[in-house]
């Protein structure tokens, strides 16, 4: 979403006591791509906030209707950079090239929720199809699979002569696959074509339809959860659950006038922080871990009396190196440059964390939006008592990002 100093016109009371009950609603129900990790807590913020220069978005891009208005927060640097981020995050080709120019008329936000589906159905098909077992009870003179004792002990009391067996049956006629043709379907009728699939997709949507039908029963969610996964189809437990959550919540089918609140939101902040740490851990020679989880977090102050108590935990994005750290990145989905620069609160937020971790270098990575070097950019890096601390805009596209962040990485080892 554009800065409101920068909108044809400035919202009126009404619209801005609108917007301000936006600004009040909490996202984690609206929010879809906490699907992607499954070990990553995802951070919640406002939908919008307000500074100096008026409303903005924060960290969502997406449709949120609320009271019969609709607000629409559209990706700045265009949807195929954003399914591109998808690709390079989930290793699988997002956009299919045969739809990649088309003119498809349909909403942005149908668009990129339809990239997140179809890379979460993409990532879990890449070694199997949910396929789960059925276990089938029959009778007769023979015995198919095994032989059921305590059913033909019953049969035999009540004067018959046969057998009762029972075997497992392999098929894709199951509650995981029956959602994600479901929400396949749903596209389907949304999005111009069948060429937003690509050939993979389309193959196998092909195979589960075959098993479950065109328009198979919803599965509830207790079904999906409760399924029987493998170790290799254990992933379509998430596919089906995002299909479940879009089919269900169905915040595109809601009548723009309707005056209840529905909405869809991606976290884009997330997909940078994501397609960050994929490109740093293709660029550096170093193991790359993700900083924000529990298994990879420092304290800001730890206790002299009882040094198991601390203080102010930290959460850095990308560490490189495991013991010593050797480099250590935030990012920022945000723009770097203008009067204000480096926000005091992210300059402050970095230096705590190479201090925290001994980081030798640190760098916050923000989105390239122009060819011209912002000059906290050109000035870096910049040098700390313990450590140098850097300003980066990446490429938004990865093989650019990785060779940025590849020759960071040689400048920094060359000045050490």
């Amino acid at each position: 979403m554009t800065p409101e100093a920068y909108w044809d016109r400035r919202p009126n009371d009404a619209e801005q006591s609108w917007l301000s009950e936006i600004a009040e609603l909490s996202p984690e129900s609206f929010v879809l791509n906490a699907q992607l990790q499954a070990d990553h807590e995802p951070t919640i913020e406002p939908i919008l906030s307000r500074d100096f220069d008026g409303w903005r978005a924060n960290r969502y891009i997406g449709e949120v209707r609320h009271k019969g208005r609709t607000l629409e927060i559209r990706p700045r640097l265009g949807v195929e950079t954003i399914t591109g981020w998808i690709s390079t995050i989930l290793n699988v080709q997002v956009l299919p090239r045969s739809a990649a120019h088309s003119n498809d008329q349909s909403s942005v936000v149908t668009q990129l929720l339809a990239a997140l589906w179809r890379a979460s159905v993409l990532t879990a098909g890449q070694h199997a199809l949910p396929r789960t077992g059925l276990k089938v009870s029959s009778h007769g003179l023979s015995v198919k699979g095994r032989i059921d004792v305590g059913a033909t002990a019953h049969r035999r009391a009540a004067g018959h002569h046969d057998l009762a067996s029972t075997r497992v049956v392999r098929s894709y006629d199951n509650a995981p696959a029956s959602a994600v043709v479901l929400a396949d379907r749903y596209f389907d009728q949304r999005l111009a074509g069948d060429r937003w699939r690509g050939a993979r997709l389309h193959e196998q949507m092909a195979v589960l339809r075959s098993a479950t039908g065109a328009r198979p029963k919803s599965p509830t969610l207790h079904e999906i959860r409760t399924a029987r996964y493998s170790p290799i189809t254990v992933k379509w437990r998430r596919a089906a659950e995002l299909s479940w959550r879009i089919l269900h919540e169905d915040p595109l089918g809601v009548a723009a006038d309707d005056e209840s609140t529905h909405g869809v939101l991606i976290d884009v902040a997330e997909l940078w922080e994501l397609f960050v740490l994929h490109c740093v851990g293709l660029a550096a020679d170093e193991p790359v871990r993700h900083g924000t989880n529990e298994q990879a977090s420092g304290h800001l102050a730890r206790s002299t009396v009882e040094p198991r108590r601390s203080m102010g935990r930290l959460y850095p994005d990308v560490l490189v190196g495991e013991d010593p750290i050797t480099a250590l990145l935030d990012a920022k989905y945000k723009r770097l440059g203008g009067v204000r620069g480096v926000d005091r609160e992210d300059l402050y937020q970095l230096h705590a964390y190479s201090s925290t971790f001994e980081a030798p270098i640190a760098a916050l990575a923000y989105p390239a939006t122009s060819v011209d070097l912002p000059m906290d950019e050109r000035n870096s890096p910049w040098q700390t008592s313990n450590g140098t601390l850097s300003f980066l805009t990446l490429p938004t596209e990865k093989d650019r990002c990785v060779e940025k962040l590849a020759q960071w990485f040689g400048r920094s080892d060359s000045s050490r």
